[in-house]
């Protein structure tokens, strides 16, 4: 609202006499038809304020014609406001009113409002005094302007502003506003986000030229020049670091030239969403590069994405399923109850993980291990399923095979005789395979004629194929020992045997020794097996059983020689072994040797036959600390009570 100020009172004027010819009644006509005619309203009173003329624009102005009140009145009769619209004018304060006073008021704003003028009407007023032809005041005048649009137009502007003001401060990016000074640029105003962003600093900054500011940042000095010079608007992406942390960060900058010196500068940093983008893209090559096969599908199951791995297990393109659904890999296997389960689980909004059997499209069934997550949105509502496609196939053919390994393991180890019942001896074996099924072999043995064989062999190789052949190799040696105890006699018989059936390949190696319990006797026949070794009471060795002829299977005309007959007394320990226990590394290439088996069989004397025997490979498993047992171990302990 503009300040009603007194006007300093107009200068006087030196008296004379007026000399016109009285004004005749038609001049008179013709001057307030004249009045009447302009385009804003007059109105004239005279000395005490009593209206003497209104033209009709001041009628249609003001609502209310000529009234004869007191000036008193003149602001509740015709509804005077200041222009908030809420404040009465003072009537002594009226323009009007202080023409009378001799005061001449230029451009005064007043708000009218009656019952005639409902709405309102913004009005302009001038006003002086009228005064005679001696300069005296004799009364006043005010002429009338509706400036109701001028004001709607300045109150739009006006708002037109705030509202960009408020626009400008609640941008949500940080927003600075530099001018052209000079050769320089001058930063006079920034937004909340910027005064957030920089933590209040920036207010210190007000003031300051861009090429100070700036000055470890030439490019940006550039830009504005450029946005500046070219009158345009221009896009930047740089990776700069704020004065106050030094932090480098990613920026996405616009440059707006505003006319005619300013330039607005918009900062967006973008670093987090770059890191984001490369996060995805790191994601999305994962996903490209996995073996998984990987599908997603619409909320409805319509595909919209396969990854390559997808492609080759199924051997359908991506060209091929997208827009189709997932029942293009129906095996036909599972009935309709297994997919209608299915997909409650799934648009129950819970994840499904399951072994399923799909088709390809050469037709090939293959098993599978499937995942389906449904994806949600911000508000639980399912937009989205992804499903992860292990392709299992080998998997389940190597469970298979592992689950017949395990029951050829458990027919091989009831096959082995872990102790038997000797009057006058402690005899027992142990066996620890590095497979499921193992190459090594023991038996213990009674004859038709009274004594026992002890025998422990060795295949070349591992796995089922040396299993089959020690269970010939066993096989043929029980059959062979119901009719003969020579040991020797024996290897000759299974030589035989054996080289028909075995290839280059393969071979066994097999230590048979004879005991003979009631004279206590020993003697032995190996094919090409490691030594056996026989320490007595005090822990010495006193017999070393070597090989005495080839392994079984290399020459069908082989004949094995049989040792002479070995004293056993009360405290000798016989050991026969497999070279998974001398031949043993540990990752120090140590080896575990015979010295250090003798030892640990001397220490353990005092223990029972199958106590010794499972302790000696457990020390062996100790000493090569390997995750994985690199060949089978095996021991039989015979004690001489």
């Amino acid at each position: 609202m503009k300040n009603n100020k007194l006007r300093p009172a107009q200068k006087r004027y030196s008296r004379k006499e007026h000399t016109g010819a009285p004004i005749q009644r038609s001049d008179m006509d013709i001057l307030i038809a004249t009045l009447n005619s302009l385009s804003e309203g007059l109105i004239i009173t005279d000395k005490s304020g009593h209206f003497i003329f209104f033209n009709s624009v001041a009628n249609r102005i003001l609502g209310i014609g000529m009234r004869d009140i007191t000036p008193e009145k003149w602001t509740s009769v015709y509804g005077c406001y200041y222009p908030d619209k809420h404040t009465p004018y003072p009537p002594e304060k009226l323009p009007l009113a202080l023409a009378i006073q001799g005061e001449i008021i230029k451009n005064e704003r007043i708000f009218i409002t009656n019952a005639e003028k409902p709405e309102g009407v913004h009005i302009s007023v001038d006003a002086s005094p009228v005064k005679d032809a001696h300069g005296f005041v004799i009364g006043g005048s005010v002429v009338l302007r509706d400036i109701s649009e001028t004001v709607r137009s300045e109150t739009e502007m006006h708002e037109n502003r705030e509202r960009l003001k408020a626009q400008f401060e609640g941008y949500p990016q940080p927003t600075y506003v530099w001018q052209h000074s000079g050769d320089d640029f001058i930063l006079i105003d920034y937004n909340h986000a910027a005064k957030n962003f920089n933590q209040g600093s920036i207010e210190k900054h007000i003031g300051t030229k861009l090429s100070a500011m700036y000055e470890d940042a030439p490019e940006i000095q550039a830009d504005i020049s450029t946005c500046f010079a070219n009158k345009s608007t221009l896009r930047r992406e740089l990776t700069y670091a704020l004065k106050n942390n030094q932090i480098k960060r990613n920026w996405i900058i616009h440059y707006v030239y505003l006319p005619p010196d300013l330039i607005m500068v918009h900062t967006e940093d973008i670093t987090e969403r770059m890191n984001n983008e490369r996060e995805l893209q790191k994601l999305s090559r994962a996903i490209e590069q996995t073996a998984d096969s990987v599908l997603l599908t619409d909320k409805n199951g319509m595909i919209e994405y396969v990854n390559k791995a997808f492609e080759e297990t199924t051997g359908y393109t991506a060209a091929e399923v997208i827009g189709k659904t997932p029942a293009i890999l129906k095996s036909g296997k599972h009935d309709q109850l297994f997919y209608q389960t299915l997909w409650e689980i799934i648009m129950g909004g819970y994840p499904y993980t399951g072994s399923i059997m799909n088709k390809k499209k050469s037709g090939e069934i293959y098993w599978c291990e499937q995942s389906i997550t449904p994806m949600k949105d911000g508000s639980g509502n399912i937009t989205n399923f992804v499903s992860v496609i292990k392709d299992i196939s080998l998997l389940k053919k190597k469970q298979e095979q592992d689950f017949s390994l395990r029951i050829a393991r458990e027919i091989q180890q009831r096959l082995s005789q872990t102790k038997v019942s000797v009057p006058g001896f402690d005899i027992a074996g142990a066996i620890y395979s590095a497979l499921e099924t193992s190459g090594d072999y023991f038996d213990i043995i009674h004859t038709d004629d009274g004594h026992v064989l002890l025998a422990v062999g060795d295949v070349c190789g591992h796995g089922i194929g040396a299993a089959l052949i020690m269970a010939e190799t066993r096989a043929y040696l029980r059959a062979f020992a119901k009719n003969e105890s020579n040991p020797a006699s024996i290897l000759n018989l299974l030589n035989k045997e054996l080289n028909s059936d075995l290839d280059e390949q393969h071979y066994v190696t097999l230590i048979l020794a004879r005991i003979d319990p009631a004279k206590k006797l020993l003697d032995y026949a190996s094919a090409g097996h490691i030594p056996a070794y026989l320490m007595n009471s005090a822990g010495a060795v006193t017999q070393v059983l070597p090989s005495t002829g080839m392994p079984l299977g290399f020459m069908a005309d082989e004949i094995y020689s049989q040792s002479e007959a070995i004293a056993l007394n009360p405290g000798d320990i016989l050991a026969l072994l497999s070279d998974g226990i001398t031949e043993a590394i540990a990752n120090d290439e140590d080896e575990f040797g015979h010295e250090r088996m003798i030892h640990i069989i001397n220490k353990q004397r005092r223990d029972t036959a199958q106590q010794i025997a499972e302790h000696l490979i457990r020390e062996v498993c100790l000493f090569t600390d390997q995750p994985y047992q690199e060949d089978d171990i095996t021991s039989v302990i015979c004690k001489v009570n």
